[in-house]
């Protein structure tokens, strides 16, 4: 069994395709109410508080820190918000954790994806810089083998679809309701399987790693 952890899961974008591709999953996230939405074994927790000796040997971390701090909107209209956007402060330090973990559990493969603004205060370069929705812009991070961002070529955008559980793929409104923000953040599942195949792929093939990512602008 593959296993992978998913810190800052939110619902389980990553995780719900990791899964559907044989993952064994365990997510980390901070608000009560989101992790018991969450479909997988989950932990309640800051990730700033997580050991990362604990995913030792994993074969996949990912890592999705939120993106109000770096956001364009943000940089926009953050000064309105009851907690301005502070990235050097509060952003990052939620970012450094997750690579901490990543760092402490070494595992055979990691992804860490966020806005683009990120950028400016991340001291590495990411790996690619792609749409994964028609207003989904994110950079990835890591030293995952390549994978196929999954595009709807008849509408010339990237999917924004989830699969229902009678197996439809159908369009769905991230714009409305109180988990709005969270179902706006999800990684689209064909994303997520695009992952996990890959990693799968590079696991069976004596654990080779890639060197290109795919689907860059």
């Amino acid at each position: 069994m593959l296993m992978a952890a998913d810190l800052c899961c939110g619902k389980g974008g990553w995780s719900n395709g990791l899964a559907l591709e044989g993952f064994e999953v365990q997510g980390i996230e901070i608000e009560p109410e989101i992790a018991a939405m969450y479909k997988h074994p989950v932990t309640v927790a800051d990730v700033r508080d997580i050991d990362g000796h604990q995913f030792k040997d994993y074969d996949l971390i990912v890592a999705s820190p939120p993106c109000r701090d770096f956001s364009r909107i943000g940089l926009m209209v953050g000064h309105n918000w009851k907690r301005p956007p502070d990235p050097e402060g509060e952003g990052m330090s939620i970012v450094n954790a997750c690579l901490r973990i990543i760092d402490e559990a070494q595992p055979r493969y990691w992804l860490l994806e966020n806005v683009p603004r990120l950028q400016k205060y991340l001291e590495r370069k990411p790996r690619g810089t792609m749409y994964l929705g028609e207003s989904m812009r994110r950079c990835f991070w890591g030293n995952y083998p390549a994978f196929l961002v999954p595009r709807d070529y008849t509408k010339g955008k990237f999917t924004e679809r989830r699969y229902l559980p009678d197996g439809r793929n159908a369009p769905i409104d991230l714009g409305k309701g109180k988990y709005a923000k969270w179902d706006r953040a999800m990684i689209p599942e064909p994303v997520a399987r695009a992952l996990g195949r890959a990693v799968k792929n590079a696991v069976h093939l004596n654990g080779g790693q890639e060197d290109l990512v795919v689907s860059k602008e």
